[in-house]
């Protein structure tokens, strides 16, 4: 049985939390490799499952991304599934989890090629301070904070990425950078470990990009039912999961649901690499 691990050209040996699955995988006795997505000389067809990992530039190339994930699907067993790769590349998932009932942070998705009006969608939702940011996105890809004094210059950096993205309008939270972020990471179904992430001081981006910090904590019961809620919502069987989740104004709520190539964090939990092997091996029997 052989396992290929799907990563992006940036970083054709994986990302270094990755490689700690890598070699628990191969430590279980199985033949696991990492494989750039895009390279069509990768021996996608003497392999007997993918796990997508490592796939960090899908937001610039997402139609081709899909159209790799759909045809790799067609010859071996994808993880997570194809149609869940579909779905959840763009951020229009939170208006869905929040229809089907899940606490979500609330959420506008102005589609690209029509104009919008930041003041008048402002004046309708009532949210004073909010965020824009790209709906096909990782790591804050066109994010920017936008306050009442600074909403002309809102307006201009709507203009200039709506013509080419979706683009999405959140109201900003505060908790955000009064408590964090916090990841809760399931494997195979199961809930495995959490992390906090905190924005740098005078910042609100989490991401150790931009000096966020990340430290492991304990999930409470509302948090792990919050996320399971939204693991449920995406309505496919599932590898892997993060659900990332902030204070609303009367408890956690779903910033992101990560299905398809999030960071699991297993380095600030021993043991969870091992846990991703073995769920990744329970697939192959």
């Amino acid at each position: 049985m052989t396992i290929l691990v799907a990563t992006s050209a940036a970083l054709p040996g994986l990302a270094p939390d990755d490689r700690l699955l890598l070699r628990a995988l191969r430590a279980l006795g199985l033949s696991a490799e990492p494989a750039v997505w895009e390279d069509p000389h990768a021996a996608w067809d003497q392999a007997n499952l993918c796990v997508i990992r490592s796939t960090w530039d899908y937001a610039y190339r997402r139609p081709e991304f899909l159209a790799w994930a759909q045809r790799t699907a067609a010859t071996l067993a994808l993880w997570n599934p194809a149609p869940v790769v579909v779905w959840n590349t763009h951020k229009q998932y939170l208006v869905d989890l929040a229809e089907r009932g899940v606490p979500t942070v609330p959420t506008r998705v102005l589609p690209a090629g029509t104009p919008a009006s930041l003041d008048a969608v402002v004046r309708e939702t009532g949210w004073e301070t909010v965020i824009l940011k790209a709906a096909i996105a990782q790591t804050g890809r066109y994010l920017r904070r936008v306050d009442p004094g600074d909403r002309e210059a809102g307006q201009r950096h709507l203009d200039r990425l709506l013509p080419h993205e979706d683009m999405l309008l959140q109201p900003f939270l505060p908790g955000v950078t009064a408590e964090g972020e916090t990841s809760l990471v399931f494997i195979g179904g199961a809930f495995s470990h959490a992390v906090r992430k905190q924005p740098a001081a005078e910042d609100f981006r989490v991401h150790d990009d931009f000096g966020g910090s990340v430290d492991p904590v304990d999930a409470t019961e509302t948090q792990c039912q919050v996320a399971e809620a939204a693991l449920a919502a995406a309505g496919a069987p599932l590898l892997y999961g993060r659900v990332d989740l902030v204070p609303g104004p009367t408890g956690p709520v779903v910033m992101e649901l990560e299905l398809v190539e999030p960071d699991l964090y297993f380095r600030t939990a021993p043991g969870s690499a091992e846990r991703m092997a073995r769920a990744v091996a329970a697939l192959l029997e």
